[in-house]
């Protein structure tokens, strides 16, 4: 019976870690992802989703100021969106001097490269969700993503892309 309930328990287990495994794996290869960190007095959240549209009648984001945004049909087109969320107690951010740079780590480690940082807001929406970032073209690896915003010290964020 204990090599029976033994047998069945290591089997959960299995299926557990197997269903996490996935689970990460389809949250990567879905290509979302939001990581959070503080660097001086500012609250980051870092995000890595699917590239979005800044034109058209149904565009998802309304860019304000900044660089301008790579458009989804741009070549080669983007296929992430690439922001970061800035708030200083607790309050979105909506005037910050932010910088983007990212570099391949693995499968192979490469150049750092500047994002062209737009600062847009969520279409139809207040900017209360003011953000600042863009369009990028990410292929499958692990990067690291450094943030600097005003003189805050740059904080580094590393991340992990399956697919996309």
């Amino acid at each position: 019976m204990r090599k029976l309930l033994l047998f069945a328990a290591s089997i959960a287990f299995a299926i557990g870690a197997l269903f996490v495994t996935c689970a990460a794996q389809a949250a990567a290869h879905g290509n979302k992802i939001t990581m959070q960190a503080t660097t001086g007095s500012y609250s980051l959240a870092l995000k890595v989703l699917p590239a979005e549209s800044f034109a058209g009648p149904h565009s998802e984001m309304a860019w304000d100021h900044g660089a301008k945004p790579v458009l989804k049909s741009a070549k080669p087109a983007p296929n992430h969106h690439l922001v970061v969320f800035v708030k200083k107690d607790g309050k979105p951010v909506e005037d910050a001097s932010v910088d983007i740079r990212y570099r391949m780590l693995k499968p192979t480690a490469g150049p750092w490269h500047t994002l062209p940082v737009a600062r847009m807001h969520v279409s139809g929406k207040s900017l209360k969700t003011t953000h600042y970032g863009n369009n990028v073209v990410l292929p499958a690896g692990t990067y690291t993503i450094r943030v600097t915003v005003n003189d805050a010290p740059a904080h580094a964020f590393e991340v992990k892309l399956s697919g996309g």
